[in-house]
């Protein structure tokens, strides 16, 4: 679902380098790793002697990440739960991809706004994700008649406020964003608790994040005055700011059309992951017990297995390797053909589809949703380890452009065609 695309870096100290504990903050350059156009610094933590990142760091820098989209991830992880008791039904779906995307318009307010310190921002981030997760606790399920029509404005309005929240990628703990919220159903299904509880449940892991955002800013940060944490003080000049501003290209110039291919690989990848599937997903699964349950849900404790995947097979030893490039063009048709088997089950007349009602139905389900969702993670992750070295000429910052340009477009679409050619319901059909 939802996913950022950007990335910082956790970087670790050789024995060359100054033997203090460290959190750097800089504007990133060419060669780091930030693909979203709003990311604006990268921190390093050292330890004192080792050189090895700091393990509490690192476990606070994952808290921190694992914030990152933990509320839109668990409004889908929960939809399993509240769409057969709201007017819209499975069709939720779609009015909350379009309301997910509609909020992403507050990352590219606040990049025209005079902005505060950093560490304000994330906290206000930070709060307004745990209030969203609270507020959802309390009118998930109260409706509306909008237009002459019932609908789950609770939940919407939610929704909204949870999709405004916006923290860049933190590598492998934004990954977990989904496998925590995942971990959190498997509870409930075990427990048997109602959605209020699970938006609770959400709403109290985002705060207890914010305490590890606290604990790393005032832990690190703040001892600057005691050397504890030196901030990097190299400026950016004017003469390396022109330099990189000249090697920097358009989306749109001559210079762009090599990496032409991949944006619009990344924008159909995007149109894929964050409209498409999130919107269809629940029609294709209706046919198969608890089959949207069980197939979300594992998808989003694999999704992270195969973008670390990615980045493995991605280093520099097996980037030029024959099979490396076979596993990138088998991923893209896998995910490719998963989008029309979603399709197809969609639509299908009901006494047409394979495995109907059956657990081995489900089984199947859950495979195909798996695999699809799991090689759409790997690709991504793959694109931008791939445009990671010309981020000089900007490569990273368009391709994070064609991913929102096709998540809105593919929003806009999918809820069009969902809504006006409803498919066939299968328990009435």
């Amino acid at each position: 679902m939802p996913v950022s695309p950007s990335s910082n870096s956790l970087g670790v100290a050789s024995p060359a380098e100054d033997q203090h504990p460290t959190l750097t903050s800089h504007r990133p350059s060419g060669s780091e790793d930030v693909s979203d156009p709003t990311a604006k610094r990268t921190f390093t933590l050292r330890l004192p002697t080792a050189g090895k990142a700091s393990p509490l760091a690192l476990v606070l820098f994952a808290m921190l990440g694992v914030s990152a989209w933990i509320e839109t991830n668990a409004l889908f992880s929960e939809l399993w739960a509240v769409a057969p008791v709201l007017p819209e039904s499975w069709n939720l779906a779609s009015y909350l991809v379009v309301i997910i995307q509609l909020g992403n318009i507050a990352p590219l307010v606040y990049s025209y706004l005079p902005k505060p310190p950093l560490w304000i921002a994330m906290l206000i981030v930070l709060l307004s994700s745990g209030f969203s997760m609270f507020l959802a606790c309390g009118i998930w399920d109260i409706t509306a008649n909008v237009f002459g029509a019932e609908h789950s404005v609770g939940l919407l309005v939610a929704a909204f406020v949870a999709s405004m929240s916006y923290v860049a990628a933190l590598a492998t703990g934004e990954s977990l964003s989904s496998a925590a919220s995942a971990a959190v159903v498997a509870i409930q299904s075990a427990c048997g608790f109602n959605p209020t509880v699970y938006f609770a449940i959400i709403g109290s892991i985002v705060m207890f994040c914010t305490a590890g955002f606290f604990m790393l800013h005032f832990g690190y940060s703040g001892k600057a005055m005691h050397d504890f944490v030196r901030e990097d003080q190299t400026p950016d000049t004017p003469a390396s700011s022109s330099s990189a501003s000249q090697r920097e290209h358009s989306l749109f110039s001559r210079e762009s059309k090599r990496f032409l291919g991949f944006y619009l690989l990344i924008g159909w990848l995007s149109f894929v992951q964050n409209a498409l599937t999130p919107t269809f997903l629940p029609f294709a699964g209706r046919a198969y017990p608890s089959g949207y349950r069980l197939a979300q849900n594992v998808l989003f404790a694999f999704a992270p297995v195969a973008s670390m995947g990615a980045a493995w097979l991605l280093g520099t030893r097996y980037r030029k390797n024959c099979f490396v490039t076979s596993a990138e063009i088998g991923a893209v048709i896998l995910w490719n053909i998963e989008v029309f088997i979603t399709l197809y089950l969609s639509y299908a007349p009901p006494e047409d589809l394979p495995l109907a009602g059956k657990s081995s139905g489900t089984a199947f389900f859950t495979v195909i949703t798996v695999v699809g969702g799991g090689t759409i993670a790997f690709t991504k992750a793959a694109i931008m380890l791939r445009l990671k070295p010309y981020n000089e000429e900007g490569v990273l910052k368009h391709a994070g452009v064609c991913m929102q340009i096709g998540s809105l477009i593919g929003a806009v679409v999918c809820a069009l065609t969902a809504n006006l050619c409803k498919p066939p319901d299968y328990l009435t059909s």
